[in-house]
């Protein structure tokens, strides 16, 4: 009888810890901590976590994502799961079969959903794979069959997006009761699950921003980029911005890779601008470049 209590608290062990024993640096991430272990242990090879569009000459700490590897089987109620235990902005999924491949299937999710696009958890991804196993997939292929692709360009990882186009949009009068500051103009991509960018005068400082996020979330169905422009010569050309998504599970993104795609467009428009350096001035700060060319958007 007391060699049987003792196999069943083997069983249930309340906390589960992968370690990369194939890393240089091994790291110790707690997946699931609620569910059996045998369970977690089944489907994941390896899990560890990965920063990107970090500063530290600015003291920005950029974003991190939690990176996990995965065998065949590992159903989305599982990923979910992980992901809700999880203390980084985005948690991503990779097949161990398609990691090796020109082409693989991505899927990221936050602590409550899954995420639809997500630049800084592919940048992340491309990252990590190339630093520990010195390959990374071409295309990166979303659930939703879009396809984020990786560029190495002088050791330097970069991401391209396709570029996401948006028009004057009158939503601004309504979201003015959201925002602090006085909004200028107003792009939206779409009417629902898009892009909504706020323009605000040069001389804000989007650190002092305030946004009731309640009052968002039910007002407007897109994610809310806050955008001013400090500098419009080309060759130093300069941006802040933070992104605001309470509709989909995140009150304020820590930095975004996405949303460029929609920004890099509208900056050309309005002032010619097709090379700009961006600062994401969200609590942790952030710092990416981009590039427009010919309907494409590089990012790093």
């Amino acid at each position: 009888m007391r060699r049987f209590k003792i196999m069943l608290t083997l069983l249930d062990v309340p906390r589960l810890f992968i370690t990369m024993r194939m890393l240089a640096k091994a790291k110790r991430i707690c997946l699931a901590p609620h569910k059996p272990a045998w369970l977690v242990w089944r489907f994941i090879t390896l899990a560890s976590s990965q920063a990107v569009f970090y500063n530290h000459t600015a003291n920005l700490a950029g974003s991190s994502a939690l990176i996990v590897i995965y065998k065949k089987g590992l159903t989305s109620k599982l990923m979910q799961y992980i992901a809700s235990k999880s203390n980084h902005p985005a948690t991503v999924f990779l097949n161990q079969n398609e990691i090796t491949q020109p082409y693989c299937k991505i899927r990221w999710f936050n602590q409550t959903s899954e995420i639809k696009r997500c630049g800084h958890g592919t940048l992340a991804a491309a990252n990590f794979l190339l630093h520990y196993f010195s390959y990374c997939p071409q295309v990166f292929i979303t659930s939703c069959n879009e396809r984020f692709k990786i560029k190495i360009n002088r050791q330097q990882t970069q991401l391209v997006l396709a570029s996401i186009e948006s028009i004057k949009s009158p939503c601004y009068c309504k979201l003015q009761q959201v925002f602090s500051l006085s909004i200028k103009a107003a792009y939206s991509s779409a009417n629902k699950n898009g892009y909504t960018l706020l323009l605000f005068n040069a001389q804000d400082d989007l650190t002092c921003l305030q946004v009731d996020f309640n009052a968002l979330s039910h007002l407007h169905k897109n994610a809310v980029i806050a955008l001013t422009v400090q500098n419009t010569q080309a060759q130093n050309a300069t941006a802040h911005f933070r992104y605001f998504a309470p509709q989909f599970g995140v009150n304020e993104d820590t930095a975004t890779g996405s949303a460029v795609s929609v920004i890099a467009p509208l900056l050309f428009r309005l002032y010619g601008l097709n090379k700009v350096t961006l600062i994401q001035q969200s609590p942790n700060g952030a710092l990416l470049n981009y590039e427009l060319n010919n309907g494409q958007v590089v990012i790093y």
